[in-house]
């Protein structure tokens, strides 16, 4: 009985030191707040994309162009205001599991509820309308940047 404990707390101490020797790994980095260099190509190749849709008709491409604008302006505010995008996220959940065009439901959540996702719509389209325009105003200070470059002989 006296070997089974001795074995178990030499083992359980050798854990220890091993569990205590073992280097964690680093944490991972967060990503900015702001959009990261990959996010404004993507943007700027939608955007392209867009416009060349815009021109052939081709709504297919539109669509996909306007789902990555949204895509990318989510992702930015998800990393700048969390809160707002959850609070959104829930707001979208009630608008698909509420009744539609039915008469004589009433709505089994408060009006003060209903109210509360007007103002965060509000902020959600502002916030994402804002990080549109500056990856809009990115996109376009890049192609100065390159034209201003052509233009002197720069390549």
């Amino acid at each position: 009985m006296n070997n089974v404990i001795c074995s178990t707390l030499i083992v359980a101490a050798a854990g220890a030191l091993l569990a205590g020797c073992a280097q964690t790994p680093p944490p991972a980095q967060a990503l900015p707040p702001g959009p990261t260099p990959a996010e404004v190509i993507d943007y700027a190749t939608a955007q392209a994309q867009y416009r060349a849709a815009q021109a052939s008709g081709n709504g297919d491409v539109v669509t996909h162009a306007e789902s990555t604008f949204w895509g990318i302006s989510q992702e930015i505010l998800s990393r700048q205001d969390p809160r707002l995008v959850d609070a959104w996220e829930v707001c979208e959940r009630y608008r698909v599991a509420s009744p539609h065009n039915q008469r004589d439901v009433r709505s089994t959540f408060e009006p003060q509820f209903v109210r509360d996702c007007e103002n965060i719509d509000l902020r959600y389209d502002a916030a994402t309308g804002a990080i549109r325009r500056d990856l809009d105003a990115r996109v376009a200070g890049a192609d100065r940047a390159i034209i201003a470059q052509a233009a002197f002989g720069r390549p």
